[in-house]
């Protein structure tokens, strides 16, 4: 059944309809904390688009041609890097649009591409614009909608790893102010409150909005008592099926399980540990050696040693044993039973009753109490921090131990070809381990690849885990990085291993003593690469954008002699490692998820970015004042008010029968003016209108001059215009 078109009040309709489009935005925010769906500011764009112009009442066929160019111009946005006005991108659309409906035909459901199942995501978008506007403004019907938001809101957080704290108070808040509302405007359009005050509305509002600003408040600061009986979610979820914590979207953090990586990650900026050190520092937790091609598993063998050991080799490397003290914070939700420390562990100062026992291979330290695994709330130790030598590292003789290429070199059979054919590319002008390791940590950088920690791809099938960031995805955080660095380099028969732990964490506090007191949190959690150099140790790297290696290379003296030889020029670029501001940059770097180069998704250099908010936001304000019945009033009151030629009298008694029209009082088929001019006196309990008509007839009808009509009826017209909308 077609609709007809509704005469609405602007003001008052448009905000019961943005109302709405707040509560579908709630359906809209938690999907990439619980599926892979990404670039949602696209979407929650487009949405905004189709709300705007289903509101403006178009003709239907304009309406669909305008939100079909909003699903295409989405679309591309997501998924095509390239010009928007070249043809390629609409080609590939198209083969893709046909691809998927031999697929939809055929029933292969589960095989239509991700393209095509964003475009029908849009067409829901637009399908929901036209819903909420008939339930707010035809029907005033919103109570299914909102429930149905609630126990969304509250069902994926019960069960995944979104937080709905403040959407469950927003969708409190938003709904019970736009279903009292729709409640109120109801009752007044069915003339139960015909007869009251002007403003009644305005008060009405006014109430429902304190009420539910102090209703919310109570709730907010009221004691809860403690949950009285068990968390039922891990047997629902064991009762269906699910595992006991969730997958593929995962709150970051330090886990125990990296079997399988990938998958977007949800912001928790919990804190871990505090930790009072001279130095900035990542905290090593353990490293691992087998790669699956999914992931990190340890092979080596169980063997413990009393320390970590770093090669003190003068013309390398060079150590100095420092103090640092780390204290557990009490919103950590996890007692870790081994240490986290910085270089090279030497020993546990204040635990007499505790064992370390550090994995050779590992250098995980674990900490035992009575023969059993403890976690530690807060301890002391000393360790080993390093200062490596670039002239020493390109030195090495490259003569690794055979346990060490062993478990090391290691990559999967089925590793792709082209892997190995990169890693030979990035390398091919180096002639030394140290070259070589810098030359693919610096690949990322110099090659367009995103730091992202959400919109991160899972593979599927047998693909495998480096070769879809390596030449697919080209966008994930630091486990892809420090995975991809690693296995290029084993392609190349170099050593390295995957280290995992903390980044320093942010300074909270400066001590006497010149140390600081860093604050690490679960958004600090990170990976990093280690690389093997027979007269050293393991060194590590840092191939991850927007991140620095925290420990310090020094380069060679130059010779200041000869300052025009052509041979200084090559080494000024790997002189960023001692700049100590580079430090700063990954402070925060996994916490605010930002990647130091611009990513389509994260700016508007795309072709109509800006243009596209401009116009809308031009034409809502267009709209807004043709619609706007006071608005409109306003200007015609203004065009005639300070008109002083007899002339002016015609013009404005016909702007004051299309003003009465605009605002519904339309005149009746048949009517004669007079009659409808009686009419309008009787509504606006007037004599104007009899008298101006009066007046139109007799210059019309009966020639009469227009010598001072406009003088003597300019009072009876500004008295019916101001009146119009009483």
């Amino acid at each position: 059944m077609r609709v007809e078109k509704k005469q609405m009040e602007i003001g008052r309709d448009f905000f019961l309809y943005g109302l709405s489009f707040l509560l579908l935005m709630e359906w809209l925010l938690p999907l990439p904390h619980i599926t892979d769906t990404g670039y949602i500011h696209v979407f929650v764009l487009c949405m905004a688009v189709f709300f705007f112009i289903t509101f403006l009442q178009l003709p239907i066929v304009l309406s669909m041609l305008l939100k079909f160019l909003t699903i295409v111009y989405g679309v591309y946005l997501v998924f095509y890097n390239m010009s928007f006005f070249s043809i390629d991108w609409v080609l590939i659309f198209l083969d893709e649009l046909l691809l998927n409906l031999n697929f939809m035909l055929s029933g292969e459901w589960h095989a239509l591409t991700d393209v095509f199942r964003s475009m029908l995501f849009l067409v829901l978008l637009s399908i929901m614009s036209y819903l909420l506007f008939y339930w707010t403004v035809y029907a005033r019907r919103v109570l299914f909608f909102f429930v149905f938001t609630v126990i969304f809101v509250t069902v994926i957080d019960t069960f995944t790893a979104y937080d709905a704290t403040f959407a469950i108070i927003r969708t409190f808040f938003i709904g019970f102010l736009l279903l009292g509302l729709i409640t109120m405007y109801r009752l007044i359009e069915q003339e139960k409150l015909h007869s009251g005050p002007k403003f009644l509305p305005a008060k009405l509002a006014s109430v429902l909005v304190v009420m539910i600003v102090f209703g919310a408040t109570f709730g907010l600061l009221s004691p809860k008592p403690d949950p009285q009986w068990a968390d039922p979610v891990p047997y629902v979820r064991a009762a269906i099926g699910l595992p006991s914590s969730g997958e593929g979207v995962r709150k970051i953090g330090y886990g125990n399980n990296d079997e399988s990586l990938g998958g977007g990650f949800v912001d928790d900026s919990s804190s871990i540990f505090y930790a009072a050190a001279k130095e900035e520092h990542y905290w090593r937790g353990e490293t691992k050696d087998f790669y699956t091609g999914r992931g990190w598993e340890t092979t080596t063998p169980d063997e413990v040693t009393d320390m970590v050991t770093i090669n003190d080799n003068a013309g390398y490397v060079t150590t100095e044993e420092m103090i640092a003290e780390v204290a557990f914070s009490e919103e950590a939700s996890t007692r870790h039973d081994h240490l986290f420390y910085p270089g090279a562990f030497l020993e546990l100062l204040n635990k007499d009753e505790v064992d370390v026992r550090v994995n050779r291979y590992t250098e995980k330290a674990s900490t035992i109490s009575g023969g059993e695994l403890v976690g530690l709330a807060d301890y002391r130790m000393t360790y080993s921090y390093p200062t490596y030598y670039i002239e020493g590292l390109r030195a090495t003789n490259e003569q690794d131990p055979e346990e060490i290429k062993s478990y090391y070199t290691q990559v999967p059979e089925s590793l792709p070809d082209r892997v190995r054919e990169l890693a030979q590319e990035i390398v091919q002008n180096e002639d030394n381990r140290y070259d070589k390791a810098k030359a693919v940590e610096q690949y990322f950088s110099l090659n367009d690849f995103d730091y992202e920690t959400e919109n991160v791809p899972i593979p599927v099938g047998q693909e495998d885990y480096v070769d879809q960031f390596l030449f697919e995805t080209r966008r994930g955080y630091c486990d892809n990085f420090s995975t991809s660095m690693i296995v290029l380099l084993r392609t190349l028969d170099i050593p390295a291993r995957w280290a995992k732990g903390f980044t320093q964490g942010e300074v909270v506090e400066q001590l006497d003593d010149d140390r600081n007191v860093y604050e690490v949190k679960n958004s600090n959690a990170h990976s990093w690469v280690e690389v093997y150099f027979p007269e050293v140790g393991w060194v590590p790297f840092e191939p991850t954008q927007g991140f620095s290696s925290a420990y310090e290379f020094v380069e060679p003296e130059l010779d200041t002699e000869l300052p025009d030889q052509p041979e200084v020029e090559p080494e000024q670029p790997v002189q960023e490692e001692e700049e100590p501001e580079v430090e700063e940059a990954f402070a925060d770097a996994e916490e605010s998820e930002v990647s130091p180069l611009p990513t389509r998704s994260s700016n508007w250099t795309i072709p109509g970015g800006p243009w596209l908010l401009a116009g809308v936001f031009l034409a809502l304000v267009m709209f807004i004042i043709i619609k706007n019945k006071k608005i409109v009033q306003y200007f015609v009151l203004r065009r005639y008010k300070h008109r002083r030629d007899e002339t002016a009298f015609l013009p404005a008694y016909e702007r004051l029968l299309w003003l009465f029209q605009y605002f519904g009082y339309k005149r009746n088929d048949g009517e004669t003016l007079r009659e409808y001019a009686t009419r309008m006196d009787r509504t606006l309990e007037t004599e104007e209108m009899t008298a101006l008509t009066t007046e139109y007839e007799r210059i019309t009808y009966g020639g009469r001059p227009l010598d001072s009509s406009w003088k003597e009826q300019k009072s009876n017209w500004l008295t019916l215009v101001q009146k119009i909308d009483s």
